[in-house]
């Protein structure tokens, strides 16, 4: 009877990943919590007045626990608003088909979120009845988060990506700064150098053995291990192109010193151009909305209105200084 041989913990196969503990939940963590971290961002920056005090609105208010229109515009970058009895709901939405002159689809139905067409059955008629409405620009509009109607949700995933590798490339850096040992093994000591490392890292003993049973001393040497600045100032940047592509100003405080005032600008108009983008955008779709369904719903930007309160604040700062 062959005896089972005991395998620790700590011990991985040769094509395992192979990284010290904590590091793939850190990778989770990070990446959920900077996802969670934008995509609040991108759907506070437009205030929808009276949409809270709107009587056709509210039930798709309470459903959606207020988080429409921005929740759908962020993750799939269209939507319809339409109306089913008493009641306008906004949901996302497929095309059905039908072109007009210009080449835009013509004809479209609202999408219940979480819809599987295979569990049809499955579904309350109501629900059904909403899946299978034909609409079309003479009784529901569709909201774009752009002139094109592209989602946010991902560019920033795979923006907030780079930042999580970013992250992890400087928690390895720490980890060899304050582990400094170099390992010089054959390509059969290969994965028992990994693994005795993996065994460091958890604060473990552990005896380092060739393959020939022979009690080998590792050569430890300081390997004078520098965190490069420069890896703080790519995560600066990187982060600064998810909150320019979603319109908020964002300058890298890296670079903040060394910009002159017409680089500034520059940067500034950049930035306002692509939130005048979308608030346009919206602005349009929503006077669709009220003129349709006779509601008084008003776009403004939550950025610009910060913007022109500091401005009045400064102002009368002054005028008492005067």
């Amino acid at each position: 009877m062959s005896k089972r041989k005991m395998v620790p913990p700590w011990e991985k196969d040769r094509d395992a990943p192979h990284s010290p503990p904590g590091i793939e939940s850190l990778r989770e963590n990070a990446r959920a919590g900077l996802r969670a971290l934008y995509a609040g961002i991108a759907q506070v920056m437009f205030e929808y007045r009276n949409l809270d005090r709107e009587p056709l609105f509210a039930d798709a208010l309470e459903m959606s626990r207020d988080t429409i229109p921005e929740k759908l515009l962020y993750r799939n970058g269209e939507s319809v608003v339409f109306k089913i009895g008493d009641e306008l709901h906004n949901l996302p939405v497929a095309y059905n088909g039908g072109i007009n002159i210009y080449g835009y689809m013509s004809n479209w139905h609202p999408v219940p979120v979480g819809w599987d067409d295979t569990k049809r059955n499955e579904y309350a008629d109501t629900i059904t009845d909403i899946y299978d409405m034909k609409l079309d620009s003479s009784n529901s509009v569709i909201l774009r988060n752009d002139l094109f109607g592209d989602p946010d949700m991902i560019y920033v995933n795979t923006m907030v990506d780079e930042l999580v590798d970013n992250i992890l490339t400087l928690n390895q850096l720490q980890l060899l700064a304050s582990v400094p040992y170099v390992f010089n093994v054959t390509e059969d000591n290969v994965l028992s150098a990994k693994n005795y490392f993996l065994a460091v890292a958890e604060h473990r003993a552990v005896i380092f053995n060739n393959a020939l049973g022979e009690r080998l001393t590792p050569n430890v040497e300081r390997t004078d291990v520098k965190i490069d600045p420069s890896v703080f100032e790519l995560f600066d940047r990187w982060e600064c192109m998810i909150l320019e592509y979603l319109g908020f100003p964002c300058v890298p405080i890296t670079k903040r010193a060394q910009q002159t005032v017409s680089e500034v600008r520059s940067n500034d108009d950049k930035i306002s151009a692509r939130r005048r983008e979308k608030l346009q955008q919206r602005q349009r779709d929503w006077d669709r909305v009220n003129r349709l369904f006779g509601t008084n719903i008003i776009v403004v930007s939550v950025i610009d209105e910060w913007a022109k309160e500091q401005e009045d604040e400064q102002t009368i700062g002054e005028d008492r200084d005067d």
